[in-house]
């Protein structure tokens, strides 16, 4: 988008930090005001790679400690994988009361999975 309009299409040069996705690519940029500019997801990571059948998650540098994911509810973590490979759950209070086959829950100390 940077430098990409031209006379009477100006108005965009007002905007800077513009966020918006490029189909061409399928990858989110910012606009600095003079050019544009990939957007990463937080610090530290490539982010998800769109070219690829399946989800995949690469680092920028090799992680030694820490969560290489998590995801969180507001700011208490449902889920979460460890560099070491273990896979967390947030622990249940109870059962679900009417659980679908394959659900997992970790209650009370156990791994449960849902079978009908």
């Amino acid at each position: 988008m940077a430098g990409s309009l031209s006379h009477p299409n100006k108005i965009k040069d007002i905007y800077k930090n513009l966020v918006f996705y490029k189909t061409s690519d399928g990858k989110y940029y910012r606009d600095n005001g003079t050019q544009d500019v990939e957007l990463t997801i937080g610090s530290g990571h490539l982010g998800i790679n769109n070219s690829l059948n399946w989800l995949k998650f690469t680092t920028t540098s090799t992680i030694s400690s820490g969560n290489l994911f998590e995801v969180l509810n507001n700011s208490t973590s449902m889920l979460s994988l460890d560099v070491d490979g273990t896979l967390k759950l947030k622990e249940q209070a109870s059962a679900p009361s009417s659980p679908s086959e394959g659900e997992i829950a970790y209650i009370d100390g156990a791994l449960y999975v849902a079978k009908q």
